[in-house]
């Protein structure tokens, strides 16, 4: 992991152009009816008073339509701890803690809105891929998976209650790429209003069926 990072700005923005190119996937024989950008989400966390760091955390949603009535959802996400802003001159740092790359594609509909013929309203399905890329550690396929994929979903048995660190349950046996799909379907079918002038959306906090 990288320390003491002299632009986790732009590092953010790196990403959100990362995910321009990466709705290939499922619907790479459709022709792109449209791609929507979100607003860059700031949370901020501290782990005070068990450990004296505090984690800021930029996240960032595209979404890409296509004329087969397909999506592809991308979320996009940067941490930093220690993060330090200069008030006098241009200088800042922060650790980089953790990025995430999330792809999540499938059926979805659309419709002009009644009331702003500059809004597209659209209902985005269940997922029937997914794609995640874990902080240059791994990633996943649930249309490639493997075992080793399998391994590295399984939910721990418990946490170390001294450091937060998640206890791999060793006994357990890998997740099948069914089994991790259905943990990522949608609570129920999002519904988004996407701009066509602007090409933009606002944020949506993600919710599942199952947690």
């Amino acid at each position: 992991m990288k320390t003491n990072v002299k632009g986790f700005a732009f590092a953010t923005l790196a990403l959100c152009a990362i995910s321009l190119s990466a709705c290939g996937g499922a619907a790479k024989e459709a022709k792109i009816k449209g791609i929507y950008l979100s607003p860059a989400k700031m949370s901020y966390s501290n782990m005070r008073p068990q450990y004296n760091y505090y984690l800021t955390t930029f996240t960032q949603e595209e979404l890409t339509l296509f004329e087969d009535n397909t999506y592809c959802l991308i979320v996009s996400s940067s941490q930093f701890s220690a993060v330090v802003l200069d008030e006098n001159t241009q200088d800042f740092s922060g650790n980089e803690r953790a990025n995430y790359l999330y792809k999540f594609y499938g059926e979805c509909e659309s419709a002009v809105n009644d009331i702003d013929e500059d809004l597209l309203d659209v209902r985005l399905k269940n997922v029937n891929r997914y794609i995640s890329s874990y902080d240059q550690s791994y990633w996943l396929d649930t249309d490639n998976w493997t075992e080793e994929m399998g391994k590295k979903v399984i939910p721990p048995k418990g946490y170390d209650t001294t450091t937060g660190t998640p206890i791999p349950d060793e006994d357990a046996d890998p997740w099948t790429a069914q089994q991790y799909l259905e943990s990522k379907q949608f609570a129920a079918p999002i519904e988004i209003t996407v701009n066509v002038k602007t090409y933009s959306f606002d944020f949506v906090e993600l919710q599942f069926a199952s947690k």
